[in-house]
């Protein structure tokens, strides 16, 4: 089991600087962040540039890869995306993960979007389909649905290995877009109580495996369940013993803040990592 911890962005950057080198430091094995224009709890918070945040992340870290948690069709085109993408990956040597999701309700809100779920779907998989292309072709064509594309050039991330794209789904056309593309992101589908989200969970990875995906790649983002991963060490290993058992390789967790939402001790974060062997493993 891979265990990875989410940075929200709502730090400035001397804040968050020390926080990203800590979870490297920690032994951690991905770190992540938001790819929100606005996010509903913290809309009266500062909020700042994903793109920006792990540009600064790969800037000041050396080993941990650093990923999106999930980013958003919402408001980019997938070539202009790929641009950033190839950037980020020579700057971070080549350490960036890319989640990808169908996009949320706050941030097409403000865009005065309004879309279907169905497509949403459609929208994502043409979005993945465009992205992987222009990540690692040159002179791209693209006449779609939702994006028109006309000889994009990609010289730059020709040369260099794309970052690993991992499909973000709770609903049966989303999940089997993941297992095409071999690795799959959730959060599930909420639960009143840590038994009841789990139960759910359960179902969607019966679903996973209904379509073929029992070998993917699983990435389980355990703070969308009902209670804090890091609200105490023996709650944070229980949980991602539970996520093993349902057969996820990886979980990703969030680092601590001072106050709700994810009100908690940094040193809980640290304490879990010692348990876990992790300073050990990534030596």
């Amino acid at each position: 089991m891979r265990v990875g911890v989410c940075v929200l962005t709502d730090l400035a950057w001397a804040q968050a600087r020390p926080v990203w080198q800590q979870i490297e430091e920690l032994g951690f094995d991905h770190a992540w962040t938001y790819d929100h224009l606005t996010w509903d709890p913290m809309n009266d918070h500062e909020w700042y540039s994903t793109v920006v945040t792990l540009a600064g992340a790969a800037a000041v870290t050396s080993r941990i890869p650093l990923g999106y948690w999930v980013a958003s069709p919402n408001f980019r085109h997938p070539a202009a995306f790929a641009r950033e993408l190839v950037g980020l990956q020579d700057l971070s040597g080549g350490r960036i993960l890319c989640g990808v999701g169908s996009g949320g309700e706050p941030d097409a809100h403000v865009l005065g979007e309004s879309l279907s779920r169905g497509q949403r779907t459609r929208r994502l998989r043409e979005f993945l389909d465009v992205l992987g292309r222009s990540l690692v072709e040159d002179h791209v064509d693209h006449d779609g649905e939702f994006y028109r594309l006309v000889d994009y050039r990609n010289v730059a991330g020709q040369t260099r290995t794309p970052p690993k794209l991992i499909v973000a789904a709770t609903g049966p056309r989303a999940i089997q877009l993941a297992v095409e593309h071999g690795a799959w992101a959730t959060t599930g589908l909420g639960g009143e109580t840590v038994d009841a989200w789990w139960s759910n969970i359960a179902t969607l990875c019966r679903m996973a495996d209904d379509a073929g995906g029992e070998g993917i790649e699983r990435y389980l983002y355990l703070d969308s369940a009902p209670r804090f991963s890091f609200d105490s060490v023996e709650f944070c290993l229980d949980q991602i013993g539970r996520a093993t058992e349902l057969g996820f390789t990886d979980v990703v967790t969030t680092w601590p803040r001072g106050s709700w939402p994810y009100a908690g001790d940094p040193e809980v974060v640290a304490e879990v990592a010692q348990r876990l062997g992790l300073p050990d493993r990534q030596r």
